[in-house]
């Protein structure tokens, strides 16, 4: 029996629509910033400090991203609209996230939330608008989701990008 109803999961799953790519969502600020699950080289919890993090011997570079964009360290809880992801709410508790690029450089990002898995079609992405990139002076935010009733607008990060921008600081 077990092997009929994968057949058959299989063949329903051919005829589904574009069930969309693996994203971890997070917050920095007041945004939800979506990173693709490949990218992702670990999430470490925050307590009550930010830990010092190596790999292979070298220090990882941690950046506060949240403050790069938005240029402010605190914001009221107003302020930030809540996404839910398969019925929960997503957690307002920080955490390191470690992301690595195609050439497996790493650099952490801390978080104002817990990340959270979801899947998110290519056709829910559109081209990021000039006058968010004029804002945030970044090439590294390449595309988001339209806000909806049931999320907020998503901004994608490149991992490239990113850690391409990064390194130059460094």
């Amino acid at each position: 029996m077990p092997a009929i109803s994968s057949l058959r999961s299989q063949r329903l799953l051919e005829l589904r629509p574009d069930i969309g790519q693996q994203y971890v969502t997070f917050r920095l600020r007041i945004a939800w910033f979506i990173l693709p699950i490949e990218s992702i080289y670990r999430v470490i919890s925050l307590e009550k400090h930010v830990p010092k993090v190596t790999f292979a011997g070298d220090n990882i570079p941690i950046i506060d991203l949240g403050k790069l964009l938005f240029h402010q360290t605190k914001v009221q809880s107003s302020d930030i609209q809540q996404l839910v992801i398969n019925g929960a709410v997503v957690a307002s508790k920080p955490s390191l996230i470690i992301v690595r690029n195609q050439a497996e450089k790493l650099v952490g990002i801390l978080s104002n939330s817990q990340p959270a898995l979801q899947r998110i079609s290519q056709d829910d992405l559109v081209a990021l608008p000039t006058t968010y990139s004029q804002r945030w002076k970044v090439d590294f935010i390449t595309a988001m989701t339209l806000p909806t009733k049931e999320r907020p607008s998503l901004f994608s990060i490149d991992s490239d990008h990113l850690i391409a921008a990064i390194s130059t600081r460094i």
